[in-house]
């Protein structure tokens, strides 16, 4: 089963989101919208993994949850992966990235040691679209620049999902859910 680990997003910021891609979807830009119900904070993308590999994946999250209180963050901006120039991915960041890069790379210290492919970085952001084609970017640009952002949340918990991939896009389940120590 294809799986990763991330922070799943109150609907309040899901909602949010949908209010962002309504408002921007009008620059029609050539890209695939990520559904606001899909949105979510990614920690680590493990790709394949057996069901026998899930308890060791499971004991790794809740040994990471058990180090980590729970913390309060906010959207802060929008960027481009790998960068303006060039996007290939439009997406939201959070404030707090030292918390998170901190989580992902206790992450990714519990799950080498059990076999998973240490990943060289993290950025914290909400995937939003994939670019297919720059048409229209420059109306992107403009208007994400009107677009108050801010909306606090508290991330409480690690969620490990799994990801169906189909012709409608991809379906997620959770497979695992612990919260972060209080």
């Amino acid at each position: 089963m294809r799986t990763f680990i991330a922070v799943d997003l109150p609907q309040h910021i899901k909602e949010k989101i949908a209010q962002i891609e309504t408002s921007l979807k009008e620059c029609q830009v050539h890209a695939k919208w990520v559904n606001p119900n899909n949105c979510h904070l990614t920690l680590k993308f493990l790709g394949e993994v057996t069901e026998e590999q899930v308890g060791d994946i499971k004991n790794a999250i809740d040994d990471v949850a058990a180090c980590q209180e729970s913390v309060e963050v906010q959207l802060e901006s929008f960027g481009f992966f790998p960068n303006q120039k060039r996007p290939r991915v439009f997406f939201v960041s959070i404030n707090q990235e030292a918390i998170l890069k901190n989580i992902a790379r206790m992450l990714e210290e519990r799950l080498e040691s059990i076999g998973f492919s240490k990943e060289k970085r993290f950025k914290s952001h909400i995937t939003l679209a994939r670019f297919k084609g720059i048409k229209n970017i420059d109306c992107l640009k403009r208007e994400m620049k009107e677009i108050p952002l801010g909306e606090v949340f508290t991330i409480d918990a690690i969620t490990l999902f799994r990801s169906t991939l189909t012709s409608t896009g991809p379906l997620y389940a959770e497979i695992f859910k612990t919260t972060l120590k209080k």
